[in-house]
């Protein structure tokens, strides 16, 4: 079985060379679960280490005689890209069955069935359907009652199952397989505790996998996962890729308490991002025993009113008032801000930045909004006419204005009322650079302190003229965005004008996303195939 995590490019666009590439987890996941019930010959092919061309495409199906079972994972910004991987797969082995999962195809399962590439689409969490899946396919059985899956009926229409249920015990899932990526391109440095978020923000498609659920591993598997990384793969700051990290503070003081006596905290420090709202006092002793040194809050934006409109239910004074305890015990602040929400005014943007830069915290990224199908913005957004799709979803990036030239024609996905595109790409470029362009980040990057933001250096690279030279050519786009971003708006529509965009496609139909309702249920007792 072939399993392909698609890219249109590599992750951070101009920034890609110091941004280290995260392992496709959602891939990793899958591949554990299907080799513990015995599936052998999996293979993972990642675009953002090795791309997919005509000329190679074969190679990563070993037995040519066979009609593959090829795994796609989709997010939204590279479906087209999944498409056009499917469809160079399906002209080759016609007979293949092809799969895609993934938070996009959740909620565009049509939109993918109708390219004609994808047979089957699964929704929500993959594990136990793609395990029954395989194991039909393979045994030339009937797969089309499975629950959680969608597909095209003889007539050409949609046909959705039943929701699939979720894993009751996440501990069911084996040890995230880190051999399997043992490339010198990954960042190792990552563990999944938890799943899901039990909140209602209206931008996050989270819920569409997972719902309003919260799991979590044990104690014992989490150490079990840190002494693999920690021991052999040397691993000295971990981040927790939690949705949640703090959502129970139960686990979170035991799991502490373990890390201490088991010695970890002498060899390695964690970072983790959580809500503000459960960033309990109680837990804060525990993690800085344990060596937690960096806390990203999710605070999005500065201003109350927007942050009651978007139902983040946490206002920003809890966010100052978590970032002051934070501060108290010595432990460091990350912010993960977004411009361009409904009704943010200029001015709003303007404030938003004096108060985070009265709060003085280690780092702050700013991102673009991105209206992902599925959630409330992108409802709204949509019955507005206010949503710009490019072909193959290429501009639902939440990091466009910040990886690009100020003067890139790909435009963004959403710009709200009051505000021309261009003045927001300058807001979001003004505040992101003038945060790097200080000393203390400056240095930071420079000394390879990972953990402040998300990028990084390679290894002595002073020493290399061509890091040299390539880091010179990035910082010379920086500064030309920085300088123009100061333009007067006047000035800078004036600009704009000229550069013209494609015609945007017309919102794909999607599924009722917010009535989907999750059932957990034990994994199945049978033993493991050998």
């Amino acid at each position: 079985m072939l399993l392909i995590n698609p890219a249109y490019e590599h992750f951070g666009g101009m920034m890609s060379r110091y941004v280290p590439v995260g392992i496709p987890v959602a891939l990793g996941v899958i591949a554990a679960y299907l080799k513990k019930w015995g599936v052998k010959n999996l293979q993972i092919v990642d675009e953002e280490i090795e791309e997919i061309t005509p000329e190679n495409y074969l190679k990563f199906i070993p037995n040519q005689d066979k009609q593959p079972i090829i795994g796609i994972t989709v997010l939204t910004s590279q479906a087209g890209r999944a498409y056009a991987i499917a469809k160079l797969y399906k002209e080759a082995f016609p007979k293949s069955i092809i799969i895609m999962g993934g938070v996009h195809v959740t909620a565009l399962p049509q939109e993918a069935l109708q390219t004609g590439q994808a047979d089957i689409v699964v929704r929500g969490e993959g594990e136990e359907t793609m395990r029954k899946l395989y194991f039909a396919i393979q045994d030339n059985q009937e797969w089309k009652d499975i629950s959680g899956i969608s597909y095209l009926n003889n007539k050409g229409e949609v046909v959705d199952t039943p929701d699939g249920d979720l894993l009751q015990d996440i501990d069911e899932i084996p040890i995230f397989p880190y051999e399997l990526f043992e490339h010198p391109k990954y960042d190792m440095g990552f563990i999944t505790t938890a799943r899901g978020c039990p909140y209602k923000c209206s931008y996050c498609s989270q819920r569409l996998l997972t719902g309003l659920t919260y799991r979590w591993h044990s104690k014992e598997r989490v150490l079990e996962n840190l002494k693999i990384l920690v021991h052999k793969y040397h691993q000295t700051n971990i981040t927790f890729y939690d949705d949640n990290f703090s959502t129970n503070k139960r686990r979170v003081i035991d799991l502490c308490d373990a890390i201490v006596k088991e010695g970890l905290h002498e060899k390695c420090s964690f970072a983790v991002q959580t809500r503000a709202d459960n960033l309990y006092e109680d837990i804060l002793p525990a993690m800085k025993r344990a060596n937690f040194k960096t806390v990203a809050l999710g605070m999005e934006t500065g201003i109350e009113r927007i942050a009651k409109e978007i139902n983040k239910d946490q206002t920003v004074a809890i966010h100052l008032e978590k970032i002051a305890l934070l501060k108290k015990y010595g432990i460091g602040v990350t912010l993960m801000m977004i411009y361009g929400f409904p009704t943010e005014t200029p001015e709003e943007r303007i404030e938003t930045f004096r108060v985070i830069k009265n709060a003085d915290v280690g780092f702050v990224k700013f991102n673009n909004l991105i209206p992902y199908p599925g959630t409330l913005i992108y409802e709204n957004a949509k019955n507005a006419g206010k949503l710009h799709i490019e072909p193959g979803w290429r501009n639902f990036n939440s990091t466009l204005s910040i990886t690009r030239s100020i003067f890139s024609k790909t435009p963004l996905p959403y710009v709200p009322d009051g505000t021309t595109e261009i003045e927001l790409k300058m807001a979001i470029i003004k505040r992101n650079l003038l945060y790097y362009f200080q000393w203390k980040i400056i240095k930071k990057i420079l000394t390879r302190d990972k953990g402040l933001g998300w990028v990084e250096l390679p290894p002595m690279w002073y020493l290399r003229p061509r890091e040299v030279f390539a880091l010179l050519g990035m910082t010379l786009v920086c500064i030309t965005n920085l300088l123009f971003s100061f333009s007067p708006a006047w000035a800078a529509n004036l600009f704009s004008s000229f550069i013209k965009h494609d015609t945007a496609l017309h919102p794909p139909k999607d599924i009722k996303a917010f009535s989907r309702i999750f059932k957990m249920k034990a994994a199945p007792s049978m033993e493991p195939k050998s």
